[in-house]
């Protein structure tokens, strides 16, 4: 039978049963959306009641990309409701009964940023209380999310070690696929480093807080991408044939041209550099060469998303430390399909004549601008466009008056198999 809901929620499929919690799919009928609905059973006693409405809205009340949203909490004649979001994908659970543990390419980022979102929801003194692999979501367009808030906790109590130490086990058997304490995920996961299997093993053992769990999982090093490398085919033979035969032609009538000999083209040689002169320093070298970096400002602009995108990693690509950078989500999509773009504002103290920009190659962006900090993308006013390449892009700005700068972002480059996102290491406005 579906719960008692607002009369703005139209329930449609019952998705089944998590301990004592029905799911269902259902409608904001006001907003025109699909929306996940969480009822707890009927006849529940005060004390369960009031707990789970507790930890429905500890949930609300934290924004993260990591947690999945609440969006209503409501409680009436010995039951409870509340309303999250619906991003239509499975969880890591799901994934398991298929046979499909996590890729290493999407391990990483997003184990990380659910020990982020974690840190969050205890920030606010809050704990979980029921992490296990039924409780994260995964979705092709969407982070992996923690959810499933309000369960039946050991004795009523959890804690933040009992937290950190139940993701860092889900977290384990979400990339190995076992649930062995013995497997460890670089024994088993190709491009994996044995340092995951210390940091989970860490988070096990309660050694690690939440936040110290995200900082380690970042600083994992990603496995480089090897492409495999083709072997001899005879069906190259004629053609490496003819080329020698051609070269050897070339030298014998004795061209004037200068040959590249690793071009199958047969083009003529680019100079070479001069191995002695100084690579340019493209993060303290403002463009236009003598003119002066103006201090800025700048926060996430995403009014395609969810609102947020690595918000605090912003003053990273404004500190002038190549080290340190912004990054985008992880899209497991190119943007383009996803979203009109994603971008980041800044407030100038001055009047910019030129920008520079540094990060991930093969990003393309825009340069806008509009008199006012304003949230409609239609606002802002094309100044210029460009891709980002080895050596980063210094563009020439216009005149314009006091306003907000918008670096947008509308593609972002293909890092690893099927795992789309860019960081930006340095933007620097000088005038």
């Amino acid at each position: 039978m579906p719960p008692k809901l607002p009369p703005r929620y139209r329930t449609q499929v019952r998705l089944g049963r998590d301990q004592d919690v029905e799911e269902w799919l259902a409608t904001d009928t006001a907003l025109d959306r699909p929306v996940l609905v969480r009822a707890l059973a009927q006849g529940s006693d005060d004390l369960r009641v009031t707990r789970f409405v507790a930890a429905s809205r500890a949930a609300a009340s934290v924004s993260h990309p990591h947690l999945s949203a609440v969006y209503e909490v409501g409680s009436e004649d010995g039951t409870a409701f509340a309303i999250l979001e619906w991003n239509g994908g499975v969880s890591v659970a799901d994934r398991l009964r298929a046979s499909d543990p996590l890729p290493p390419v999407e391990f990483l980022p997003n184990a990380a940023g659910l020990a982020g979102g974690l840190a969050a929801l205890h920030d606010i003194g809050s704990v979980h209380g029921g992490i296990d692999p039924s409780a994260i979501e995964l979705s092709t367009i969407h982070p992996a999310k923690l959810g499933a808030y309000g369960r039946v906790t050991r004795n009523g109590i959890g804690t933040a070690r009992d937290d950190v130490s139940a993701l860092g086990r889900a977290l384990r058997v979400a990339v190995t696929g076992s649930e062995e304490p013995d497997v460890r995920p670089s024994q088993v996961v190709e491009g994996l480093p044995a340092r995951v299997d210390a940091v989970l093993s860490a988070a096990e053992a309660g050694e690690l807080d939440a936040a110290g769990l995200a900082a380690a999982l970042r600083s994992v090093p990603a496995e480089p991408r090897h492409r495999g490398s083709r072997g001899w085919s005879w069906g190259w033979t004629v053609p490496a044939a003819m080329l020698i035969v051609a070269m050897a032609l070339l030298g014998l009538i004795g061209l004037t041209i200068e040959v590249d000999p690793d071009s199958p083209f047969l083009f003529p040689a680019s100079p070479s550099p001069d191995p002695t002169a100084a690579a340019p320093d493209a993060t303290t070298v403002p463009p236009g060469g003598d003119r002066a970096t103006l201090e800025a400002a700048g926060k996430v602009f995403d009014p395609f998303g969810e609102g947020t995108e690595n918000d605090d990693l912003v003053a990273g690509m404004l500190d002038a430390d190549p080290d340190t950078a912004w990054s985008t989500e992880r899209y497991f999509t190119p943007l383009s399909s996803l979203k009109p773009g994603v971008g980041v504002k800044f407030d100038v103290d001055g009047a910019p004549v030129a920008v520079s920009v540094r990060g991930s190659v093969g990003t393309r962006f825009e340069v806008l601008w509009s008199d006012t900090d304003a949230g409609d993308l239609d606002v802002y006013e094309p100044i210029a466009a460009a891709t980002i390449v080895a050596a980063g892009v210094d563009l020439q700005l216009p005149p314009r008056p006091d306003g907000t700068w918008l670096l947008w972002l509308v593609e972002l480059p293909e890092q690893s198999e099927g795992v789309y996102f860019a960081e930006l290491h340095t933007v620097a406005f000088s005038g």
